[in-house]
């Protein structure tokens, strides 16, 4: 029985994940016409967990965005020679590196965010209220799974 559960949740995940692209990752797609600084999609998830974490350590980063050292120290780089993150010595462990926002980063994802936000009243105003009722709990539901397993 709990098996099959497990199979049922392995079968909706690999729905998920598709719509998921197709549907919401238009967002680090666009770009502002009006922006100075473009970032490809890696960079601006990139930007938006190093805004979360505060302090992330490259290893870290790597596994949030599922990629691996050579390809992470190269987006890095880049943010870095754009002007947008900045690494720093932890004070706690001097073999440890970790990545920041810097001011200009800061403001990229303030207008990332004013974006995303543009683009997720535009694409969730589809939805009835009492559907979106529904798909919030329901994803408060697998969020909250997601953080035991």
């Amino acid at each position: 029985m709990k098996n099959d559960k497990i199979k049922a949740v392995e079968q909706l995940f690999r729905e998920l994940i598709p719509l998921y692209h197709k549907k919401l990752s238009i967002i680090f797609r666009e770009d502002d016409e009006d922006a100075k600084i473009r970032c490809h999609k890696n960079q601006k998830r990139a930007i938006l967990l190093i805004a979360q974490e505060k302090g992330v350590i490259l290893s870290e980063l790597g596994r949030f965005l599922d990629m691996r050292k050579g390809s992470l120290t190269s987006l890095i780089d880049s943010l870095e020679a754009n002007g947008l993150v900045e690494r720093r010595s932890d004070k706690n462990d001097r073999r440890k590196t970790l990545l920041y926002l810097t001011p200009a980063g800061e403001k990229y994802y303030r207008q990332l965010l004013a974006q995303s936000s543009k683009t997720y009243q535009q694409l969730f105003s589809r939805l009835s209220a009492e559907e979106l009722d529904d798909f919030l709990r329901s994803l408060q539901v697998v969020v909250q799974g997601l953080r035991k397993i």
